[in-house]
Parts: structure tokens; C-alpha cells; sequence
């Protein structure tokens, strides 16, 4: 048990006339914080309990009457309780937690230094690994166990190890079968009658690879780079959950991880069921198919990225993400009809119709790859910022609509947006394979012909949300192009990262695991 031990105690039972070993270990979890203001509040009890938190501001979960040192972020811990000297020949024989612990502190060390962290806020959440002593008597441990035991739980082990750089290759806890790999990390698990999985946590090699050449990095930490947002909403996605911007959606989160839950998600949206059918149909010609369902996730999501940071990697939510307001044929094609729709009105375009064709080509002109978005490594803190400063404003837009006399619905909008954008799929092929195809600028024309589908389908949005609003005709097609932009500042204020082996953290994991407190063990 390594430093561990010092923790470890006999007790005298006179009634049984023998010692009873008492032992520490540490519960590993997630730690979720709060803001300064929130932190001042804190009783002195619980400012000792969090001693080694060091210079973090607060927190929401906390243990009262253990001793200081056995609780707080693993990387402000007792060096000693997570740092082991990986030449001695004892290594291999110590519990496998203490190694683990060892990774952990290592990786959020380089995580604390790049800034990653950032300060927390209604939609932004950052949560660090942690962990907080549990004392257990070897009298009641299953006479298989040989080692001491690590508590830990499913919905935090999950992000941990994916923090860590490994890809889970077998994630079903219930039947007791969990495996991760990469980053020059192992873990596995291996069930035990009469106390479940229990995980057992190795460092070696990616396929023959030492993990410094894999990663390049020395010390087996992930880099800067692959990193993605640490926060408990960014952590949801890899759940297939979607984190919502309740001001204006009026609800928490949607579930999309699998088909099901997307088609479960689509009624929700729309009752009358058409927008789930039309998906079940496309599906026949190409399964994956959940094509401007996708929209949502720009449309619907809370602004993730902090100010004045370039982390802006997401995990991809969804089976399919590929939604027109993050690629290029969509912002190309909507800047095309934007301008024809005002020079066509017969009247004075609205003063918000107007600022969205002048902010989309002022930042075509500062920033020429505003449209072909750029890989986060080569994003600026200006372009950024600049993005991200009109969201707010197009937010803001919205929540002044809904309280006014008119009261358009930010829900209702795109709610109804989505119901026709799933159709763009199969009626822009159709178009296409009729050699009815519109101007594509040298694009993919599938994609360009889904944007041209849109400015189609405006008519009958228009048609819809005038049932629900009293808003005139122009008011209802202003406010869904101040929809399309905004959801075009989102997507580039953030990454999705796809399924690819270099983003080994990408990994999407059931729903149904996400904040599961059902425990897990490492040996």
C-alpha cells in the first residue's frame, strides 16, 4: 500500500481475544466546483476537511470528520499518499491503485499548467479527480482478496481513464467486463464472486509502441492538444447526452447516443411524429443516417468554451455528426441566399437581418478560415473571442424575443427547424440525381444542396410558427436567420472531435452510465 500503510491499525477485540487489521484506501471520484462567491461560504469544519485542495475555490462534494490529508484533488495531495518510486522491485507487487493514483497526478499536473481549468459558471462546471479515505476492517473482506481494495464508481471511472488517454475497448459494468487501452496506459477488469468487477490498472506499451513516441510526450500525459474541455458538461456528451442551454430550451439535456434515443429525442420536438419516421426511413439507404438531427447540438448547447482559452474539443454526442452549421457548404450557400433574400424583399430589411450579412462578412474579411473552420491547435484567442462575443449577442436577441409582446419561442424554432432539416438528405439526392441541383461553388453538393433545402423549407417554418405566435411573417424568417448564425458561432467555438484514433477520448459510452454511482473496485 505504499505511504497508505502508515494509516493501517490493529485493534484489540477482547471479546474475541485477537487484533482486528484496520486499513485505509482511497474513494476515487470527480470532483465538481463552485465559484469564489459560493466558496466563502464554508464552515471552518468543512475548510479542514478540504485542506488539500489547495488553491481550488470550492467545492460541491466534500466528507467531514476524516482526517485532513485523506481528502482533496489527488494533485494537491500528500506527495507521498500518490508518489511511488517505479524502479523498486516492490512495484509490481504494490496495490495497482497506487500507480493509477500516480497517473492521475501526473496528467492534471500538465492540466493545471496549461490553464485548462477554468473558473466555474452556470453552464461551465470543471470537475477534477479527487479522492477521500474510506477506513475498512479485513475482517470483512471476500477471502479471494489478497490486496486492499480501492473504491471508485462506474460514471467517474469512465472519464478518468478516458482523461488518461485510453480508449474503452469493452465498457459493460453490469456484466463485469471493462477494458481500456492507449496512452501507454492498460486497465481491466476481472469479476469476483460476492464483490463484482474489481479493475486492475498496469502502464506498458500501444501496440509495441512506447507511449512517449505514441504521444510524444515523456511523462505518458495526454497532450495540450487532444485535450478536450474537462468540464461536467463536456463529460455528458461522451455519454451521448446533449448539456441544453435551459434559458432558452427550457429543459437540461437531450439524449442522442443511439438511435433510439435520437428518435426518442424527435418526438419530444415533434409530437406528430413525422421528423422520427422521416429518419427511420433515410436509415434504410444509409444506416448512420441522423443527417440534420445534428443541427441540434449547435443549436441547443450552452457556450462551452471560457474566455480567453483554445480548448474548444468536444466529444461527439451523437451516431452521426454531421450537421450543416459546421460545414463549409452550409455557411457558403446560407451567405448566397442571405444576400438574395435582401436584395428580393420588397421592403427594408430588418436592422438584425441586416447585422447578421454584415457581422458573417466582416468575419469572412478578418478571418479568411471563418468558413473552412480550422483544426484547435490553430485557433486564436482573438477569433475566439470575437465568435463567442456574437453568441451572447444572438443569445441575448433571443431571450429579449421571448419577453416580448410577440413571445417567439427559441424552442418552438427549433423545433421546427428540425422536423424539415431532416429531410434535406433524401430530397437534396433527389434533386441532384434529377439534375435539379442548385449552384454548389465547387462543393460538396449533397451538403450544398441541404443549405439550398433549408431557405426551402423556411416558407412552411414560417407557416408553423404562426400557429404558436402572434410575430408577423418577417419577424418568424429574422429570427430564424439569427438561428442559423448563432448555431454557425457555436460550431466554431467549439470542436467535435470524430472517432478517430487520435482523439482516443472520443469514445461515446451508454447513457444510462453517466453520473452512475455503481461501484467499482481496483485491486
Amino acid at each position: 500500500m505504499g505511504a497508505w500503510a502508515q494509516y493501517t491499525q490493529l485493534r484489540w477485540k477482547w471479546s474475541e481475544m485477537r487484533f482486528e487489521t484496520l486499513f485505509t484506501t482511497p474513494d476515487i471520484f470527480l470532483l465538481t466546483y463552485k465559484t469564489d462567491i459560493e466558496a466563502t461560504s464554508k464552515t471552518v469544519v468543512q475548510e479542514q476537511a478540504l485542506k488539500w485542495v489547495g488553491n481550488f475555490a470550492g467545492a460541491t462534494e466534500y466528507s467531514v470528520g476524516l482526517h485532513p490529508s485523506y481528502l482533496g484533488i489527488i494533485d494537491g495531495l500528500e506527495p507521498k499518499l500518490v508518489d511511488q518510486d517505479l524502479g523498486t522491485g516492490s512495484y509490481h507487487e504494490m496495490a495497482c491503485w497506487l500507480p493509477f493514483l500516480h497517473s492521475i497526478r501526473s496528467n492534471e499536473s500538465q492540466l493545471q499548467r496549461s490553464q485548462i481549468y477554468e473558473t466555474a459558471t452556470h453552464y461551465h462546471t470543471p470537475r477534477r479527480p479527487a479522492c477521500r479515505s474510506i477506513q475498512k476492517s479485513w475482517d470483512f473482506m471476500a477471502p479471494e482478496l489478497v490486496k486492499p481494495l480501492a473504491m471508485t464508481n462506474v460514471g467517474d471511472i469512465a472519464i478518468i481513464v478516458q482523461r488518461l488517454g485510453m480508449t474503452w475497448q469493452t465498457f459493460r459494468p453490469e456484466e463485469g467486463e471493462m477494458r481500456a487501452e492507449g496512452n501507454g496506459h492498460i486497465i481491466y477488469s476481472t469479476l469476483v464472486r460476492s464483490i463484482g468487477p474489481i479493475l486492475h490498472y498496469a502502464q506498458g506499451h500501444v501496440r509495441g509502441v512506447p507511449y512517449d513516441k505514441y504521444w510524444k510526450n515523456a511523462n505518458g500525459t495526454v497532450p495540450t492538444e487532444v485535450l478536450l474541455i474537462p468540464t461536467g458538461e463536456a463529460d455528458m456528451m461522451r455519454f451521448g447526452i446533449l448539456p441544453c442551454y435551459e434559458d432558452l430550451m427550457k429543459c437540461k439535456q437531450y439524449a442522442m447516443g443511439t438511435i433510439d434515443e435520437v428518435r426518442a429525442t424527435l418526438d419530444l420536438l415533434d409530437p406528430t411524429g413525422s421528423a422520427s419516421k422521416k429518419v427511420r426511413d433515410n436509415r434504410q439507404f444509409e444506416p448512420t443516417a441522423t443527417f440534420g438531427f445534428s443541427d441540434l447540438i449547435s443549436m441547443a448547447a450552452p457556450m462551452l468554451r471560457q474566455s480567453a482559452s483554445t480548448k474548444i474539443r468536444l466529444p461527439v454526442p451523437t451516431e452521426h455528426c454531421i450537421g450543416l452549421t459546421s460545414h463549409k457548404e452550409g455557411f457558403v450557400i446560407f451567405r448566397q441566399r442571405l444576400g438574395e433574400y435582401i436584395s428580393n424583399e420588397q421592403t427594408e430589411p430588418s436592422y438584425r437581418t441586416s447585422w447578421v450579412l454584415e457581422s458573417y462578412d466582416s468575419l469572412k474579411s478578418v478571418y479568411p478560415y471563418w468558413e473552412e473552420g480550422l483544426e484547435p491547435s490553430c485557433q486564436t484567442n482573438t477569433f475566439l473571442d470575437h465568435v463567442s462575443e456574437l453568441w451572447w449577442q444572438t443569445t441575448t436577441y433571443f431571450s429579449q424575443l421571448e419577453e416580448s409582446k410577440v413571445q417567439i419561442r427559441y424552442v418552438d424554432l427549433v423545433a421546427c427547424h428540425i422536423k424539415h432539416a431532416v429531410n434535406f438528405w433524401h430530397e437534396g439526392h433527389e434533386r441532384i440525381r434529377e439534375k435539379q441541383g442548385r449552384d454548389h461553388h465547387g462543393l460538396r453538393d449533397w451538403l450544398a444542396e441541404g443549405m439550398h433545402m433549408y431557405w426551402d423549407y423556411l416558407p412552411k417554418i414560417v407557416n408553423e410558427m404562426s400557429l404558436k405566435t402572434d410575430a408577423s411573417e418577417p419577424l418568424i424568417r429574422e429570427a430564424w436567420i439569427m438561428l442559423i448564425f448563432r448555431a454557425f458561432c457555436w460550431s466554431r467555438c467549439h470542436y467535435m472531435c470524430p472517432p478517430d484514433a487520435r482523439f482516443p477520448d472520443s469514445t461515446r459510452l451508454p447513457s444510462r452510465y453517466w453520473n452512475s454511482k455503481l461501484p467499482v473496485y481496483l485491486g
